[in-house]
């Protein structure tokens, strides 16, 4: 079992969630001390007042915890805190507040494979570098993570990408613990099993704001692909000509993000079910205007383009898939006279061809 400790930040109080916690937990050991069998200690700690920020998942996991506690130290009396804060506080050497906030432990969400990894924490760490808490149906509380060390990104990125998963499928089951300062996140370490990629097989990105043409070609032929379209949003946005800060702008704003955020994972789980070793991708240029109002909006304040391509990578790394950029001059134009598939995805192919034969073959 492996524990990554993080410090986090957020705008919510979450001082009283880990009172409640904490009060059921010390209520359930007592009574495990008693004598009494898990069943009828379920059903005395319902009983309990001010618990009502706890849902189902968090009251059975402070009931666990209590049992471990006691079952840990047998006949021995526990003074949770610690002698010293106790002795502090009969002495007047710390408030009753401080008494009560060194009293708080952690509260633990135990890991489950069909939720997605845990019930209660979902990893959001490869878009936004950020863990939410879902409390509830109607409260989720964002923990912002700090800038994380390569080694702890790369397994963190490894567990999200693995509980990304369809509805029913399994997921990686890790377990959380949470105090006023720090996240625990706990997982068994992965044994990897290395993707045996195809060295004759790649993939082309052709980027516009929009639509994304992809292609998997081996030895130049192509065996899979595929456009995505964001014309949708778009033309929505257009039809109600929005001003830019306006909510609903903003709403559109958050809508791209998010659908750019899934292209990129549709793409990546691609590229690992077809085992392409490299993918291809146009370097583009934005610094000239187009003379066109509504195309400099589009391409200007609505693409999402460094979003989609810093979000690819990171999921592309962990498979150890390479990504290049390449030059996509003339690609729309010559892979239309070559291919007969819609104009992203006879792009994309010519990016294709052009990444494989000038950067792997070096022809």
């Amino acid at each position: 079992m492996k524990t990554i400790k993080l410090p986090y930040k957020t705008i919510d109080d979450l001082e009283p969630i880990l009172r409640q916690y904490s009060s059921v937990v010390r209520y359930a050991y007592n009574r495990f001390h008693e004598g009494m069998e898990e069943k009828e200690v379920r059903y005395s700690c319902k009983k309990m007042n001010n618990i009502d920020l706890l849902v189902f998942w968090l009251f059975q996991c402070a009931i666990k915890d209590g049992e471990v506690i006691q079952k840990k130290n047998g006949d021995n009396k526990v003074i949770f805190s610690g002698k010293k804060n106790f002795y502090d506080r009969t002495k007047g050497k710390i408030s009753k507040e401080e008494y009560r906030r060194n009293r708080l432990m952690p509260l633990c969400s135990q890991g489950k494979e069909s939720c997605k990894g845990n019930p209660l924490f979902e990893l959001d760490i490869i878009n936004n570098n950020r863990i939410i808490f879902k409390l509830n149906k109607n409260r989720h509380i964002i923990l912002e993570l700090p800038n994380l060390r390569n080694n702890i990104k790369k397994e963190l990125y490894k567990l999200q990408q693995l509980n990304e998963v369809k509805y029913r499928e399994k997921g990686y089951k890790f377990t959380v613990r949470l105090d006023l300062d720090n996240i625990y996140i706990s997982f068994e370490e992965f044994k990897d099993v290395p993707i045996e990629l195809n060295e004759n097989r790649y993939m082309g990105i052709d980027m516009n704001p929009e639509n994304i043409g992809i292609s998997i070609l081996e030895n130049g032929e192509v065996i899979h692909a595929q456009e995505f379209s964001l014309k949708p949003i778009y033309n929505k946005i257009f039809k109600e000509d929005l001003s830019s800060d306006s909510s609903k702008m903003k709403y559109y704003h958050n809508k791209l993000r998010h659908e750019i955020f899934e292209i990129s994972k549709s793409i990546s789980n691609l590229s690992k079910e077809y085992k392409c070793k490299f993918v291809f991708i146009e370097e583009l240029s934005l610094k000239n205007k187009t003379g066109n109002k509504k195309s400099n909006r589009k391409i200007k304040n609505l693409w999402k383009r460094d979003i989609f391509v810093n979000n690819l990578k990171k999921r592309l790394n962990i498979y150890g898939i390479k990504l290049f950029e390449i030059n996509p001059a003339y690609s729309s134009f010559i892979g239309n006279m070559m291919y007969d598939y819609t104009d992203p995805i006879n792009a994309s192919i010519e990016i294709a061809r052009r990444g494989y034969e000038v950067i792997i073959k070096k022809n």
